[in-house]
Formats: C-alpha cells, structure tokens, sequence
C-alpha cells in the first residue's frame, strides 16, 4: 500500500455501520476493511495497523469496552485513533480514550470532519509525553481557571499531566502545544472541555456521610422548613457537586424514613456535577459495599437492592433525585430554567476546597441569591465562611455547623414544630406476629448492669468522633467520665465538641480540666489553638498550635492550621512550609486513614486539599 492510504477499520456486530458508512468514506479516499465484533478485531487492528478504527459499543455487551481498552494499552496500537459509536448517547463522557465519539444514527458530516483532522495530523509521535514546561503549564492554568475554577500548579501538576495525557493519546496530539490548540478550538462543539474536566476531577463520597449534618437537618433544619413553607407545600434541596449520587439519595431516604408528611409536598432534590462520568453513574444508583460503609442496615435493606455485589438504590428514591450538569465557575444559577432558584437546603460539601479564594467567594455570592430567605448552606467541616461571606450566619446544632441565609426582614424566629421522634438511625424492625407473651407475675429486680471496659469504650468514641458522629461519641466519652472523671482522653474529647457547637467557654474549661490531668497532651494545644482562630485570636492561636507541635512533631493537623493562620497574616512564606510538612506527613500515613481533627478527610482526599491550598500560595511565597 502506498503511504498516503488512510485505512479505516470498522467493527460492529450485524455489519449495519460497514453497509451504512462504507460509500462515504470511500468517496473521502479513504479504504476500507470490515469486522464483527469477536471475529478476532483486536489481532486484525494490530496486522492491519489502520488509520482510524470505528467501534460500535453495544450496552450491555461488552466486547466493544474491552477492544477499546486493549487498544489504549499495547504499545502497538496505543496510537491509532478510535471513533466509538452507540445507540447511548450518555457513553459520550464514558469513553474518554476515544478519538471521538459519534451517537447512532451517525452524523455523516462529523464523520467526514474527523477523518478530515485525522487526515491533516498523523503525527509521528512517541507513545509517551515528557513533562510540562513552565509555558504550558501556565497556558492551561490560564484556561482552566476561567473555564471551570480549577487550579493546577507544579503541587498537583501529575493529576493535570495525567488527565491532559490521556486525552492527548485519544486524539493523536503530538504534544501539549498541540493538545491546547484542539482544546481551544473544539472546546465546546466536540465537548472537549468537559471530557477533559471528567478526568481531572475525582470525588471521594459515600452515603451517609458527616453524620452530625444529617442529625442537625432532621431535628432543627427541616421541621422549621415545613412550619415555614407550609402554605406552599413545597421543599427545594440542591447537592452542588454531588459527584457519583451519595448525597442526595441519602437526602432523599432521610425525608422517606422522618418525614413521611411530605409524601404529597411538592419536593425537588436537585444533584449537579462538573463530571458527566460520574453523573452517569449517579443515575444508575449502583454502588459497591465501601460506599455503604457507615449505612445502617436496616437502611440497606429498606432502599437498596442486592445485585450481585452491587447495591443498586430503590426506584422509589432515584425518582425524587434529578441529575444534572453544571459548572459551578461557568454555569448559570440561580436560574428558574436549571432549578436552581428559591433553594430551602443547599449542599456543597468538600467542593469549593478546590477553588482559588476569589471564586469562592463569588459562588458563595450567587449561592446566597439561590436561597429562599433563611434558606440553609451546609459546607464541608473543612471549610469556612471566614473572609468569604457575611451573608451567612453559622450555626451550631446536633453536634454539628452550617450556616443560614441573614435576612433582616424576616428576623423574628419562626415557631418550629417539635423535632421527630426518630433519631438519624432508623427505627427498630417491627417484630413478627407471634403468640401472646404473658407478662411475669413477679418480675426479678433487674441486675445492675456491669461496668463498661472504658477502654474500649475510648476506642469506639475515638472512631465515631473521627466518623463526625458527635452525638454518639459525646454520649461515650460522658460514660467513661462518670466511672473515671479523670480520664483526660474523654475530657479533650468533650471539649472539641463543645468547640464543635461553638461553646467555646466551655471547651476551653475542658482544656483546663485535661491540662491539669495531663499537661503534655498535644491535642490539648491544638484544641485552644482552635478556639483562638475560631475567635479570631490569630497570634494565640500560632503560639497554640506551636506548643501542640513541640510535644508531637508528627501531629497533621497543627501543621495545616498553622499555614492557615499563616496565610491569613500574610504571611505566605511560612504558609507554604507548613503545607509542605503536612503533604509529608500525609504522603506517610495510610492509604485508607482518616486523618484525626481533620473534619472526617480521608488522607487521600485531605491530600488533595493540601496541594491545591499549596498551588494557590506558590505564586505568593
């Protein structure tokens, strides 16, 4: 064959896509060969190295996945592009190693528009991409930003060179230059941005998660929500980067098992994303056993369905969940169009920890216009209000903080009706109809209970407080002080979680109580540090974190507060090495830990913070 043949190779499983698209690309020049799918496609593409292959992905076969996987990963054919073809228009932001992906009935024009690019730039380049230079780098920085509010800097540069790679293959770009020219240009018509976005942004979430706020929303949040809207009948909750679904399913089984007198309400549970992967799956409502880790059994059973290993989410609770897409920097909201207006309940949790200050505070602005007066905003618990907004004011509630919306004209308090009956665990199983038990004619005076092993009970509060399940950890530490009032462990824990609820007097009693028990205690330290930046005390609280860390220079958390408060004095230099040691420390610890104090973070997700936080100082230090 002469060297200006350009080969397509196309697979399928009926031979519809070889009658229906063979005329046409032999009128662009193009030659032509045909498969079905298992005819042994995979040995054909490396002996017949085609220019371009198109794979027809039938759901739920999967043959067409695992060519296009094999494709991307042997040397020999990682560099030959794939235009992949479905009747699923969603597998668009699913297949992201394709060259281009074109839903049935395919459009002709865009066919002949790829062989056309593809035509124009075989690049003869090697399978492997060098790192970005400081040019590059600052050119995607630039669009991203503006794009969608991610920042990436030499911090975070391998999770940006990594997603930017793997687009770069599926494209056929011959470098970074290249790549940033097709993204500019194709952006928006071949959605480029966003399948770029889809590997750029990870989200680690499961159900139930941050107990204490779901606590707080059934006793305080939603009974004042249905006094106040109740002429209406009417209920508007939002999840702001609800990633793979977790959060608003679980908003959702909330308002089923609590709140059964919204059964006739008009309720919209709204679920937004940036990742069109994710989302997809979010639809699905399929997940593994890890992100039902901390749900209740009888949760389990009662809204979810076992499918093979997976737990697939009741039909009852998808429906009350719409899924959408929506860029937080970009899109438009509030918008009576997207659903987006009069919000009662808005979440945005571990989400605005990836942006740079000032978009922060330009999406908290527009959240506020998204809130119906008084309307509630739950953040993650690490992040603040602090230096972002004043439009808000904190509260504190069932062990727990968010904030609600200031409105001056309607100050007055709202009469609430009395909170459920039922806690945030679900009520016990009815028991089973059985014979008539008679009752003991002289019941035995009951046994005194024996004396809990305190230090197991220690333990156990110690994970619930690291789980953010305040409640049950304040009720096992006050256990452990009735036997040993001594005992300094349960005396700190008490005092972060009166800290917590923003009882700093008495948290800081605690911290006398512990000091006079144990004065080398470094989370003693580290909890008044706490209390002083919650004051705004920032020179007491450096001198507290420092203390903690003499005592224990192995203790994450006074390392990430210090550059915080660091930061916050202008101080950008010392702010970076305190991120710095704390990317150390994390980079040490266990994959699956959670970090102490950190708010419930995962090392993984905690690590993300740190480096972005270090991305956003390293133009300052």
């Amino acid at each position: 064959m002469s060297d200006d043949r350009f080969l397509v190779l196309i697979v399928d499983e009926d031979q519809e896509l070889c009658r229906t698209l063979s005329a046409t690309l032999l009128d662009a020049g193009c030659q032509v060969e045909c498969l079905r799918t298992g005819e042994g496609h995979y040995q054909a593409v490396r002996q017949l190295a085609p220019d371009l292959v198109i794979l027809d992905v039938s759901m739920p076969e999967s043959a067409g996945l695992d060519t296009l996987r094999r494709l991307g990963v042997h040397r020999s054919t990682k560099k030959i592009p794939v235009i992949a073809t479905s009747r699923q228009a969603e597998l668009e932001y699913e297949l992201l190693d394709a060259f281009d992906f074109l839903p049935k009935p395919i459009d002709r024009r865009r066919l002949l528009e790829d062989v056309a690019l593809l035509k124009a730039n075989r690049h003869e380049h090697g399978l492997g991409y060098g790192p970005m230079n400081e040019e590059e780098l600052t050119l995607f920085q630039e669009y991203l930003l503006t794009h969608s509010g991610l920042h990436f800097d030499q911090s975070n540069i391998k999770i940006l060179e990594r997603g930017l790679q793997r687009r770069m293959r599926a494209i056929g770009a011959k470098d970074y230059g290249d790549y940033f020219h097709y993204l500019e240009k194709y952006g928006e018509s071949r959605q480029e941005q966003k399948k770029l976005l889809g590997l750029l942004t990870v989200g680690e979430t499961y159900f139930f998660r941050y107990l204490a706020h779901f606590d707080a929303l059934i006793h305080h949040v939603l009974p004042e929500l249905i006094v106040r809207n109740r002429t209406q009948r009417s209920l508007r909750i939002w999840s702001a980067g609800c990633s793979t679904g977790e959060e608003p399913y679980t908003l959702a089984m909330l308002l089923c098992e609590h709140f059964p007198l919204l059964a006739d309400w008009d309720v919209q549970i709204l679920g937004t994303d940036i990742n069109k992967v994710a989302l997809r799956r979010a639809r699905e409502g399929s997940y593994g056993p890890r992100a039902l880790r901390v749900t209740d059994a009888v949760f389990r059973e009662k809204y979810f369905q076992r499918v093979g290993s997976a737990y697939v989410v009741d039909t009852r609770i998808r429906d009350m969940v719409r899924f959408a897409y929506l860029n937080l920097q970009t899109g438009a909201f509030p918008s009576v169009d997207n659903g987006t207006s009069n919000i009662d309940i808005l979440f945005c949790r571990n989400v605005m920890i990836y942006f740079r200050l000032g978009t922060t505070r330009r999406i908290v602005e527009k959240f506020s216009r998204c809130l119906s007066p008084g309307g509630f905003l739950f953040l993650g618990h690490a992040e603040t209000l602090i230096n972002i907004s004043d439009r808000f004011q904190r509260q504190h509630q069932a062990g727990g903080f968010f904030y609600q919306l200031r409105d001056e004209e309607t100050a007055d308090a709202v009469p609430s009706l009395p909170p459920p009956v039922t806690a945030l665990r679900p009520p016990p199983r009815s028991p089973q109809p059985s014979s008539p038990v008679p009752p003991p004619v002289c019941p035995l005076p009951a046994a005194a209970p024996p004396a809990p092993d305190l230090q197991e009970l220690f333990v156990r509060a110690e994970q619930e407080f690291n789980r953010e399940n305040f409640r049950t950890a304040s009720q096992s530490y006050d256990t452990i002080l009735r036997h040993l009032p001594q005992h300094v462990g349960a005396t700190v824990g008490k005092g972060f979680i009166l800290a917590n609820e923003g009882r700093y007097e008495q948290a800081l009693e605690a911290c006398t109580q512990a000091l006079a028990i144990d004065d080398l205690r470094p989370e003693v330290y580290f909890l008044q540090g706490l209390i002083c930046e919650l004051q705004n005390d920032l020179e007491g609280a450096l001198s507290e974190y420092r203390k903690a860390l003499l005592l224990d220079m192995e203790f994450i958390m006074p390392h990430y507060n210090l550059s915080k408060v660091f930061w916050r004095l202008g101080r950008p230099r010392d702010a970076r090495r305190e991120l710095n040691n704390t990317i150390r420390l994390l980079e040490k610890t266990a994959d699956e830990a959670l970090i102490p104090h950190s708010g419930g973070l995962s090392r993984a997700v905690f690590l993300e913070v740190c480096r972005d936080d270090a991305g956003q100082l390293g133009k300052q230090a």
